[in-house]
């Protein structure tokens, strides 16, 4: 069974259901001098037994709302809680359910338009191809951010290697702005080098397929970077060249950590971006005071500043996309990241899902979370 929306430019299935025979006929003949192809049905039963068998199943739904035994309204919210039917365009239509709380229920029940029967032609194949064209509109957006989606995630390591990292317990997460369809450029890192992990979380500036380009360019130079050997402000001084000389319009900014498992010593670097978070079991949750340059500007890094992961802590990283919100002061949100982070039981994954659970509704821009504590299993060296 098809989920292909119609293309512009050719016919479409209409489904037409009204229990009185003469204005099936009517809508239909309308719709079938244009060219559409037409299915009836007479009562909400029947129509869900036509769209069963129905190959393709129909663009558009034209459900009178006094049906018998169940009405037009429930049918279209039948329609709209079942998957494989929930991307068929409601048109309600009615010879006296015509009030505003009539036509209020049918547009909050999820109907495209609503029309008053008798209907004039002009004003039925109008509103047919109108709804198709919004359908249509629908399903592409949906499949580039399907497509962006799973671009992105192909950028990003895959679980099952960030989960042969020893000695940490690790959760990450990304999800792409909701408004956006294109790419963006948030991106985390964590993988093993000699003294320890390396853990990152950075931010390419810009939606577009050049800064997931430049996304992904960063995290390969910054793997052979650190395993290189160096230290956490020279691979930061290395990527800021690299950025001036091949991208000179784009600015990135990144956090970029080297700890070590055993004894928590963390060597922190910052690139314009949001400063670390520890997250204690047993008291409030802390930013680290770390800052620098951001990328792309030429301007010189000092070196890494040095702080300590203890056991029972979690250490968060995360983009601004996570708690930016316009006319929001972005202090204030990393405080309400603050507390709200401490409230939440101590361990990545359950940080990384509360927090994702809350400030994820309708984000404006890409979100990337990396959580990591300590395995409470290996005693700290002293």
């Amino acid at each position: 069974m098809s989920d292909e929306a119609p293309r512009a430019g050719t016919h479409s299935t209409v489904l037409v259901v009204d229990d009185h025979e003469p204005n099936r006929f009517a809508v239909g003949s309308v719709l079938r001098r244009a060219g559409h192809h037409v299915l009836e049905a007479a009562t909400s039963a029947e129509a869900l037994a036509v769209l069963r068998g129905a190959e393709p199943l129909p663009d558009v739904a034209i459900i009178d709302v006094r049906l018998p035994t169940v009405s037009g309204f429930e049918l279209a919210r039948q329609m709209a809680a079942d998957p494989a039917l929930a991307r068929i365009q409601v048109v309600h239509i009615s010879a006296e359910a015509n009030e505003a709380h009539d036509r209020v229920r049918g547009l909050q029940g999820g109907a495209s338009a609503y029309l008053a029967s008798p209907v004039a032609p002009e004003e039925l194949l109008a509103t047919v191809h109108m709804v198709l064209a919004a359908g249509r509109q629908a399903q592409e957006a949906r499949d580039e951010r399907r497509f962006a989606l799973d671009l992105q995630q192909a950028f990003l390591p895959r679980a099952h290697k960030l989960a042969t990292l020893r000695d940490i317990d690790l959760a990450v997460g990304y999800l792409p702005a909701m408004k956006h369809s294109q790419l963006g450029g948030d991106f985390y890192a964590a993988f093993a080098v000699e003294r320890g992990v390396l853990l990152a979380v950075g931010d390419v500036a810009g939606h577009s397929l050049a800064a997931a380009t430049v996304m992904v360019e960063l995290r390969h130079v910054l793997r052979a970077y650190a395993l290189e050997g160096h230290e956490p402000h020279h691979i930061l001084q290395l990527m800021d060249r690299l950025l001036l000389h091949f991208h000179s319009d784009v600015t990135a900014t990144m956090c970029l950590i080297v700890l070590d498992p055993r004894s928590g010593v963390m060597e922190i670097a910052n690139a314009g971006h949001l400063p670390p978070l520890i997250v204690p079991a047993d008291a409030p949750a802390h930013y680290l005071p770390v800052h620098g340059p951001l990328l792309g500007l030429g301007l010189s890094h000092k070196p890494a500043t040095t702080a300590r992961l203890d056991p029972h802590q979690v250490l968060l990283m995360i983009t601004d996309g996570l708690i930016e919100r316009p006319r929001v002061d972005l202090a204030d949100s990393m405080e309400d990241l603050r507390r709200r982070a401490g409230q939440v039981p101590c361990s990545p994954h359950a940080l990384r899902d509360a927090l994702l659970r809350h400030y994820s509704v309708d984000p404006e821009d890409d979100i990337a979370l990396l959580a990591v504590s300590r395995r409470s299993d290996r005693p700290a060296e002293r």
